[in-house]
């Protein structure tokens, strides 16, 4: 999980990957699909056009960039992506903004496979990674809109030993899981235009089936449903999650965000931090939980853990190659202090217990949609589309196809980051180590608080994975930051 701002491509011989202008100009007059955009893809698609309108700065896509042996076959690669496209239907649509009444109607296109056609097209020599980042941030960003056709855009930077593959794809159409698996699809792809073969892929579902699925539970929720009870619950039981540090950022206001990357554990460490949790009903996502409410406590003097968890949506066999949005939002809460005895700190063992439970229990509504919740309740859990909410995302990259070759592929999964006034993580699991990153508003404050709870969060789970028989949970930290005012 690179920004591209942190990225260093290989200088060289550059060759984008495009749609002709012919086919591009037949797909925006394709017709209109029935099949609407999903709940998750409506917001995204709200969210891009009203911060277009206020001339807000946004980076909606997701990208990747990886390695092959030698100059690459520019032809074979047009071919392999021009094959990709046809496997997911969901690039194969857009989406056109009609009015409707008060509000604004978003209404998908698809375009025919007959219509698609990749062919390589040689932008010249760039002579330094600033030249070909500079050229990556303007193709990515005029490449992906969701409003057009297509929404996706791949080229490569040739050397005589090594050429860079890199691609971009919109938000509305791939999460960050579902950008790794373009590295071992692409490169299948590839070796078959080669060898002249057909690759053998697992087929992959479409997001259209699976978005309008999520569609139909989302109508079907009526304010007395258990999961809308269950959110209720949460958001009028405490203030929204918020970092648990002063981030120096008025109410309303964002900031440019920073990045942070920073080891967690190493292989090893992984393997005794799993282990430590699991007899106490904590996976390793609920252990990290439990470690980042032991920061919560100590550092900010919260009693609770209040947070919105990342969880996947593949719950299906078709899903499992798909490209596609196929994450929600969950909220997740349990005790950091035991209430009958005058705040005492829970013990580690009972605090993995807690996380676990809360854990699992978010968990369950994992097919809810918060945004039909927050209409149903007349809640708003986002206020401005400048801003989103702090979120934790858990990924095993372990189970992506090609996850061992991301490493000697000098494999990267691409992203820019958007003005913000909160803190998001996200935690990647890798054969190698577990790493975090973090972004966060650049500001005085935050510069100082948000690394040196990073810097506690490593100590914290490296100390369960090292003491995980201890009854204790792991002791606070001298010279505190600056809680945030609760």
């Amino acid at each position: 999980m690179t920004f591209l701002s942190d990225y260093v491509p290989q200088a060289g011989e550059l060759v984008e990957f495009r749609v002709p202008d012919r086919a591009v100009e037949r797909a925006m007059r394709a017709p209109v699909h029935p099949v609407p955009p999903s709940p998750v893809q409506e917001n995204h698609l709200l969210r891009y056009l009203a911060n277009l309108e206020a001339g807000r700065p946004q980076s909606p896509w997701v990208g990747l960039a990886f390695d092959l042996p030698g100059r690459i076959d520019t032809t074979a690669m047009a071919a392999a992506l021009k094959k990709w496209a046809l496997r997911h239907e969901t690039v194969l649509t857009w989406f056109s903004a009609e009015p409707d009444d008060d509000r604004t109607a978003l209404v998908r296109h698809k375009v025919t496979p007959e219509a698609v056609d990749v062919q390589p097209v040689p932008r010249g020599e760039f002579v330094s990674s600033d030249a070909v980042r500079k050229h990556l941030r303007a193709q990515f960003g005029s490449g992906t809109s969701p409003m057009a056709w297509p929404p996706f855009t791949a080229g490569a930077v040739l050397g005589e030993d090594t050429s860079t593959v890199y691609f971009a794809v919109d938000h509305a159409h791939s999460d960050a899981y579902s950008v790794l698996l373009v590295f071992e699809e692409l490169r299948a792809l590839y070796r078959a235009e080669l060898e002249g073969e057909t690759a053998e892929l697992p087929e992959a579902g479409s997001y259209l089936e699976a978005g309008a699925l999520e569609r139909e539970r989302a109508a079907a929720l009526q304010a007395d449903s258990p999961g809308v009870r269950g959110w209720v619950a949460f958001l009028l039981s405490g203030p929204l999650p918020s970092f648990p540090l002063a981030l120096g950022v008025p109410p309303g206001e964002t900031r440019p965000s920073l990045s942070l990357e920073l080891d967690l554990l190493t292989a090893d460490e992984a393997d005794a931090f799993a282990k430590v949790c699991r007899p106490h009903g904590a996976g390793f996502s609920a252990g990290l939980l439990a470690a980042l409410g032991v920061l919560h406590r100590e550092l900010g003097g919260r009693e609770a853990y209040r947070g919105l968890s990342v969880v996947h949506t593949r719950n299906e066999p078709r899903w499992l190659t798909a490209q596609g949005w196929f994450i929600n939002l969950v909220p997740v809460a349990f005790p950091l202090t035991e209430e009958e005895s005058d705040g005492r700190p829970l013990a580690l063992p009972e605090l993995l217990a807690a996380a676990g439970a809360g854990f699992r229990g978010a968990c369950k509504l994992a097919r809810v949609s918060p945004l039909r919740v927050a209409e149903l309740a007349g809640l708003s859990l986002q206020s401005d589309d400048s801003a989103v909410l702090p979120i934790v995302s858990y990924i095993d990259g372990r189970h992506a196809q090609g996850s061992r070759d991301w490493e000697a592929a000098n494999c990267h999964g691409l992203y820019d980051s958007s003005p913000s006034s909160e803190v998001m993580m996200w935690v990647n699991r890798r054969w190698d180590r577990t790493y975090m990153k973090v972004t966060y508003p650049d500001t005085p404050e935050a510069r100082v608080n948000v690394p040196r709870f990073c810097d506690r969060l490593k100590q914290v789970v490296r100390q369960i994975a090292r003491d995980g028989d201890a009854e204790t949970a792991p002791g606070p930290v001298a010279e505190a930051p600056v809680p945030a005012e609760s």
